[in-house]
């Protein structure tokens, strides 16, 4: 998933409680960041756990495995490119730890093994997926998807939206997006806008929608 931007911010104490206690899961939701969250998803569990300094070097190989097919198309030697990546993985890091100071940074464990990072801003009224990234073994096999609707579904005790953005080029991002109940809300190219809602508010959408097409108007009343 690619870079991305917006606001971050951190519900008040008091709703922490309420909004992010998962019942039947230990207590275990998006708040506070600095847990780690259990996915209870088929076949083994997927752990979020927090990032720490010596995930840098497995964050590096997969920031390249994201990168490189991309990088490959510039014109250079392997060396330019390598110190490219480098300044590029840098920059990802600082700007998502500067636009999202209160976000989740997480490595996805399944049986202690890292098999990909996820960043999540909780938010206040709306959430954010800031980056989703699984290692090319695991890639292409519906995990993806699995994971991010496990994400979802902690929204939706929260009641919030979720935005993300993918580039438009990146098919295979957004197929899984639209798989988890993303739609497409806007293009700010080379990104896609997309946004996820809870259960409550696509009810809604859809009772107001069908209440629209229900009216009759008659042509000789305009």
């Amino acid at each position: 998933m690619a870079q991305d931007t917006g606001h971050a911010g951190l519900p008040t104490s008091s709703s922490e409680v309420t909004l992010n206690s998962g019942a039947g899961e230990s207590g275990e939701g998006l708040l506070p960041v600095g847990a780690p969250l259990t996915l209870d998803v088929s076949g083994t569990p997927i752990v979020l756990r927090p990032e720490r300094q010596q995930d840098e070097a497995f964050l590096a190989v997969l920031f390249r495995t994201v990168v490189w097919r991309e990088l490959a198309l510039v014109p250079g030697d392997d060396l330019m490119k390598d110190a490219l990546l480098r300044l590029q993985f840098a920059s990802q890091a600082a700007t998502y730890r500067g636009q999202f100071p209160a976000a989740r940074f997480d490595i996805m464990e399944q049986g202690g093994v890292p098999i990909g990072r996820i960043v999540i801003d909780p938010g206040t009224t709306a959430g954010r997926i800031v980056d989703f990234a699984l290692m090319p073994e695991r890639r292409a096999r519906g995990l993806g998807t699995v994971i991010l609707s496990a994400v979802l579904e902690r929204f939706e005790r929260r009641r919030q939206h979720v935005l993300c953005q993918v580039l438009a080029g990146n098919e295979a991002s957004l197929r899984m997006c639209r798989r988890a109940g993303f739609q497409q809300i806007g293009c700010v190219p080379p990104f896609r806008q997309l946004e996820w809602r809870p259960r409550d508010a696509r009810e809604a959408t859809m009772h107001s929608t069908a209440a629209d097409n229900a009216i009759e108007i008659d042509p000789e009343r305009k």
